[in-house]
């Protein structure tokens, strides 16, 4: 980004034009992360299984060692 010039209303429609892309390409992330996400939870198999390796390591974290023997995990 070049440096603030000696004209305020041409360095904020420069400014405000840069935040509009910045928006567009946190939106576009944002959407990226939701298709990913959906792809990693899908109702498929695969999914299922990510699902409940991320619930054991959340249930595990809180746990004793013992307890977790005894739940066969």
């Amino acid at each position: 980004m070049k440096t603030l010039g000696s004209d305020p209303l041409q360095d904020a429609l420069e400014l405000r034009a840069h935040v509009r892309g910045l928006k567009a390409l946190l939106e576009f992330q944002l959407w990226q992360i939701e298709v990913l996400n959906g792809r990693l939870y899908a109702g498929a198999s695969g999914g299922q299984a990510a699902r409940r390796l991320v619930a054991l390591k959340q249930g595990e974290a809180g746990l004793p060692a013992r307890k977790r023997q005894a739940q066969g995990s």
